[in-house]
C-alpha cells in the first residue's frame, strides 16, 4: 500500500494524476500520522484551496482611446456609406432625367415630322374641292 502511495505521489508531482487519484492521496494524508512534513504540506494545500482570489486592481487609464477610436471609426463608416448612397441616388435621378429629356426630344421630332405630312395633306385636300362643289350643286 505504501508503495502504491509513493507511485501516486510521483505521478502527482509530474502532474499526471487524475482527480480520483488525488482524492485517494489526500485522504491517506488525513489518516496518516505526522511524518516528515507531508501533513504540513497537506494543510498548506488545504489553506490554498480555501483561499479565494481577490479582485485585481488595474491602474486607471486617463482616457479610453481605443473606445473613442472605435466609435469614431463606426461614425465615419456610417457617414461614408450615407454620403455614397446619397451620391448614388443623385446620379440615378440625373440619369433618369437625361433619359426623359432624350425621349421627349424624339417625340417632338416625330410630331414635327407628322405635322409636316399633315401640311402636305392639306394641300391635296384642295384638289378634291371641285368634286365637293359638284356634289353640293347636285343635292340642291
Amino acid at each position: 500500500m505504501e508503495n502504491k502511495h509513493k507511485d501516486l505521489w510521483e505521478k502527482y508531482w509530474k502532474g499526471e494524476t487524475s482527480v480520483a487519484e488525488e482524492k485517494i492521496l489526500f485522504e491517506a494524508l488525513e489518516e496518516a500520522p505526522e511524518d516528515g512534513g507531508l501533513k504540513t504540506f497537506y494543510s498548506g494545500i488545504q489553506s490554498l484551496r480555501a483561499e479565494r482570489p481577490k479582485g485585481i486592481h488595474l491602474p486607471l487609464q486617463n482616457f479610453p482611446w481605443q473606445k473613442m477610436a472605435a466609435v469614431m471609426l463606426a461614425f465615419l463608416t456610417v457617414a461614408a456609406c450615407w454620403w455614397g448612397y446619397r451620391s448614388y441616388e443623385q446620379e440615378q435621378e440625373a440619369r433618369a432625367y437625361r433619359q426623359v429629356v432624350e425621349v421627349m426630344g424624339k417625340i417632338q421630332f416625330n410630331l414635327k415630322k407628322g405635322t409636316s405630312h399633315l401640311e402636305s395633306m392639306e394641300k391635296i385636300k384642295y384638289l378634291n374641292s371641285a368634286a365637293n362643289w359638284y356634289e353640293n350643286d347636285k343635292n340642291n
